[in-house]
């Protein structure tokens, strides 16, 4: 039997992505372990299926997909076709990555994400009402003839001319059951930003779900973004978010004031627009 076979079994019966030396260590347990010719024909066993993995998780058409463990590092392996029920076991942090990339491309955005962990100042209460999960600008005065750029920021450092701010809450999941509280969570973070998205990783499809959310678009303006952890370019806008043209510059005030993450992003911010020019080591790491 080829390794690759019995790599696919396991990670098919498995119910969470998995590290590369838990995968290792259910080769050994597997059934069909002895009659392997690839596991014993190396010194290590761990560097067969290492190679098995990154032959299977690249090309043109990878049937494993990888994670990557913001915290450290760790890559973490799943088969494709079953990435839809593997989500709902993902820490909502191990998705940041694919969201990063996501606006990047399709928003020109730069990143942050924002450790609530990082409070100044205790308001446990309503901590989950304030802090967004992730933060991004879009430089729009890259985008200016050098020699009007000192112009157009005359109009106001924060105008929507210069920079737009986008304001993202994540969801593993969202539907019947969560959807009132995630999407009015999304409308309290997202208050001080010119965009704001609701971001979700395993999403209702049902079109009376759809319809709601656009109702609820329709009202409080919050986009919803379905991403594609196989593909993060190949993630969905299921609805655009409004844009507002003017930010609260109050609310941004109170954010910088209780949290660390968000104040830096402020002050990255504003090295933009003065020195007109993005250190991307700043944000988050487009993958």
């Amino acid at each position: 039997m080829q390794l690759i076979e019995i790599v696919t079994d396991i990670l098919k019966n498995t119910q969470k992505p998995l590290q590369l030396r838990e995968i290792k260590y259910a080769v050994r347990d597997h059934k069909e372990y002895l009659n392997c010719k690839e596991i014993h024909n190396v010194k290590e066993e761990s560097a067969a299926v290492s190679r098995c993995l990154s032959k299977y998780s690249t090309g043109s058409s990878p049937i494993i997909g990888v994670l990557l463990e913001e915290t450290n590092k760790a890559k973490k392996f799943f088969l494709r076709k079953n990435a839809n029920s593997q989500i709902l076991t993902i820490p909502e942090l191990e998705l940041h990555p694919y969201l990063v990339k996501f606006v990047n491309k399709r928003f020109n955005v730069f990143s942050k994400t924002i450790n609530a962990g990082k409070i100044l100042k205790r308001i446990d209460k309503i901590g989950k009402w304030t802090n967004p999960d992730i933060v991004g600008v879009n430089p729009l005065i890259m985008n200016i003839n050098e020699i009007l750029q000192d112009e157009v920021v005359k109009i106001g450092m924060f105008s929507s001319k210069v920079i737009e701010f986008y304001s993202f809450e994540l969801k593993v999941k969202i539907d019947n059951n969560n959807v009132t509280e995630s999407y009015f969570q999304a409308v309290s973070n997202s208050s001080w930003a010119n965009y704001g998205y609701l971001v979700v990783g395993d999403l209702d499809t049902n079109i009376t779900f759809l319809s709601n959310l656009e109702r609820l678009n329709n009202a409080y303006g919050i986009g919803i973004i379905k991403l594609n952890i196989n593909d993060p370019e190949k993630s969905e806008i299921i609805i655009s978010a409004h844009k507002k043209e003017t930010i609260d510059i109050n609310f941004i005030n109170f954010l910088t004031g209780i949290n660390k993450d968000f104040n830096i992003f402020i002050q990255d911010v504003i090295n933009i627009i003065n020195d007109k020019k993005i250190n991307a080591l700043k944000f988050d790491k487009i993958i």
